[in-house]
């Protein structure tokens, strides 16, 4: 058992080692997109792959908590029905229709099983480069977030995500009942800030407004797509609001 257990402990730190070093976006960060659930029995060991992979300086985990399980007798504390109509309108894009929990989204473009580390890191090292990264500069301006998105080619959307680093939760009922499980980079809210087709955008956001979702950091993506057809993340960058 013991051998066992080494096997697996070094496996793991393999793979780890092997995240750390994955190329992100050319300048940007790589977004990992989790779609859980508390009434999940298989979500735990994904979510805590995404509070290890918070550690990661080049990447941004997220975690999506979905509504789809409440059914089951619990009620997601963190889930917003916006992540359910997000998780479905990839798969719509896809074509697959291929919906679960827990799913990891790369990138917005590759999906596999939340818990997979060895999945993920080769999402990461195989990012699709057909579509020119967008600049990106997201920063404090006094009692503000200022976003600056450069010139390019294409359409794309600009979201914001009000996030709070960590959650922790004693789920009482359902398939995790009795179990504490923590979350990293939870997303309380999205706000569209405009679509993009080239043209420099520039924009600001009250820290106070972010603050109100209760959220201590926040997150700007430059996705491919409408809110209705989500494409590849051409940039993104996240910053502490304390």
């Amino acid at each position: 058992m013991h051998v066992l257990r080494l096997s697996r402990a070094l496996a793991l730190f393999a793979v780890m080692t092997a995240l750390t070093s994955s190329p992100a976006l050319a300048g940007g960060k790589s977004v990992i997109e989790l779609f859980t659930s508390q009434g999940c029995s298989s979500c735990p060991p994904a979510d805590a792959l995404l509070g290890k992979l918070v550690q990661e300086r080049n990447l941004i985990p997220l975690t999506l908590a979905v509504d789809y399980w409440d059914y089951l007798g619990w009620k997601d504390t963190l889930a917003l029905h916006d992540h359910t109509k997000r998780q479905r309108n990839y798969a719509k894009v896809r074509g697959d229709m291929n919906v679960y929990t827990p799913q990891a989204i790369v990138n917005g473009v590759k999906y596999m099983v939340g818990s997979d580390a060895r999945e993920i890191n080769a999402a990461l090292r195989n990012h699709p480069s057909s579509d020119p990264e967008i600049p990106l500069t997201l920063k404090r301006d006094g009692e503000n977030i200022s976003v600056e998105v450069g010139p390019g080619n294409g359409k794309a959307t600009v979201w914001m995500l009000a996030v709070t680093s960590k959650v922790d939760v004693q789920i009482a009922k359902g398939e995790n009942k009795g179990a504490t499980v923590s979350y990293s980079n939870v997303v309380r809210a999205w706000r569209n800030l405009g679509a993009w087709s080239g043209t420099p955008l520039k924009t600001s956001i009250p820290i106070s407004e972010l603050k109100a979702k209760g959220a201590d950091a926040v997150v700007v993506m430059v996705q491919n797509g409408a809110e209705n057809s989500p494409g590849a993340i051409r940039n993104a960058e996240i910053i502490a609001l304390r």
